[in-house]
């Protein structure tokens, strides 16, 4: 199983489908960006090659706990979140493919897709994690493995369903009247569950291909306008405004050099700044009331992102050997761990101290070991004694969280 970062990713990449959908003019910047890593993205790489592995040859994901992924080129250490993250989507796929029973299903684990018999003006594309297709119900779905924390809504999803148009062209002999595209997302909650499905028909597929293919041709244009523009700066701004649309950035390789979000950037500090050529705050007291708090609230992710993106983008140039004036990388140090060669037996010499003082007391299992040991019908019994504690609060626009209000301190503290 080699790693699935070092796969050769398509021009229009079915994970990119909703912000190439969104702005159609970021395929005309991002097509020869490198893509964006972090260890993060990197750790879910490794999540998704263990669940792969799991799939494959039957083993439990806690099999591979504090053995090392090579993900992207990235050693990435297998900690016991991102096992229970792997397992909680295997158990998913066991559970599908159990409730076929003896049936005559059919199963595909990282099948790679390609939309080539569309006719796209680019090649398009994409990977199932894992596929089945259930000849009973004439259903074929699709089970994506999210494991990052930002909650992702399968409600017209754009890239889900772009990996469920690629499997129906990838097996025209099937029988399929319904396509299912389901989520597990173990470390985000949301109000349907960590693991949350749409049904649509064949029919209704069809009709929104018909919307990724003009999607397409738009990011086509984009792409023949920005290379006729060449380098004239009058043009390109005309370009930027008719081809941009900031929104969808998060995950976009040139969101630190992107002129739309610079602009846009821009537009919300002058509000606050006095002069834009020496910005500072200026001395007049801030509006404190609820409503100029609303609209500072709502503009200012729009110049934290910016300046998120140009900071880590800064970064990876200078990572690249570009020199920045006045700046130069430095190490970041971990916290402290034990040389791979150390035994107990040499701390105890060193540090004079009894055997059994360099061990820790044994700890229980986890709540999902326990799930495992319990199975599937007997894991409910843990229930009462598992909590997902509180740790604090955010601030986040209504229209973006699932999540229900939280109470406020005033609230707690009146409660009786």
């Amino acid at each position: 199983m080699a790693d699935h970062g070092a796969r050769d990713h398509a021009t229009w990449s079915a994970s990119a489908t909703a912000r190439n959908v969104h702005c159609a003019g970021a395929l005309a910047l991002t097509r020869y960006a490198p893509e964006k890593s972090s260890i993060h993205a990197d750790t879910g790489t490794a999540v998704h090659q263990i669940a792969e592995k799991c799939l494959r040859t039957g083993v439990d994901a806690d099999t591979f706990v504090d053995t090392v992924e090579d993900a992207k080129g990235r050693k990435v250490p297998v900690t016991e979140e991102m096992a229970n993250s792997a397992q909680e989507y295997v158990d998913y796929c066991q559970i599908r493919m159990g409730e076929a029973g003896g049936l005559n299903f059919e199963t595909w684990i990282e099948e790679r897709f390609s939309l080539a018999d569309l006719g796209t003006p680019f090649d398009a594309g994409g990977t199932g994690d894992f596929v089945i297709y259930l000849p009973t119900t004439h259903e074929l779905e699709i089970v994506d493995l999210k494991n990052g924390m930002g909650v992702v809504d399968v409600k017209d999803n754009p890239q889900l369903r772009t990996y469920g148009l690629g499997a129906l062209l990838a097996h025209p002999e099937l029988d399929v009247d319904t396509v299912t595209v389901t989520i597990v997302q173990p470390r985000a909650p949301h109000k349907d569950g960590r693991i949350r499905s749409e049904t649509f028909t064949v029919a209704e597929l069809v009709e929104w291909t018909a919307d990724l293919l003009a999607a397409m041709q738009r990011s086509k244009q984009a792409i023949d306008e920005f290379d006729a523009a060449g380098a004239n700066s009058v043009l390109l701004d005309e370009w930027r405004d008719k081809w941009l649309r900031p929104g969808k950035c998060t995950f976009c390789p040139v969101e630190g050099s992107c002129p739309a979000l610079k602009r846009d950037a821009l537009s919300v500090a002058k509000i606050w700044f006095d002069d834009m050529d020496q910005p500072q705050i200026g001395n007049a007291a801030l509006d404190q009331s609820p409503e100029a708090l609303a609209r500072d609230l709502d503009m200012i992710p729009m110049l934290e992102d910016w300046v998120k993106a140009r900071r880590a983008f800064a970064h990876a140039q200078a990572e690249a050997g570009v020199a920045i004036p006045g700046y130069q990388l430095s190490d970041k140090i971990g916290n402290r761990k034990w040389v791979d060669t150390v035994s107990a037996a040499q701390l105890q010499v060193a540090a004079g101290v009894p055997e059994a003082d360099v061990y820790v007391e044994p700890k229980l299992k986890s709540p999902a070991q326990m799930d495992k040991l319990l199975g599937a019908k007997r894991k409910a019994l843990i229930e009462p004694f598992v909590t997902r504690e509180v740790t604090g609060t955010n601030l986040v626009s209504v229209a973006k969280s699932t999540r229900p209000a939280a109470k406020t301190v005033a609230e707690r503290f009146f409660e009786t």
